[in-house]
């Protein structure tokens, strides 16, 4: 497996099926920092809506084959400095 790293200071970041991403971590830095991650489809009729994330917090995804690499997800940096690590 072979890693992106990035440390988000503004802006967003969003990986589609094409990127072909299997994990993905997120995690806002430890002083004041918030950061927004949201998905892009429907489920059982409730449209997504953004999880925010605040100082300290973070989250992990992961792809369960190659044939189904992650898709949809936008991470926004809301404030601070959020670390992004996705692996391929």
């Amino acid at each position: 497996m072979r890693f992106w790293t990035y440390t988000l200071t503004t802006g967003s970041v969003t990986i589609s099926q094409v990127d072909g991403a299997m994990f993905v971590s997120v995690q806002c830095d430890t002083t004041t920092s918030s950061c927004s991650v949201v998905g892009n489809i429907p489920f059982k009729g409730l449209q997504p809506n953004a999880v925010t994330l605040n100082t300290g917090q973070g989250i992990n995804i992961s792809a369960l084959s190659p044939i189904s690499p992650l898709d949809g997800i936008t991470i926004t940096q809301l404030s601070g400095t959020i670390d992004i690590l996705i692996g391929f």
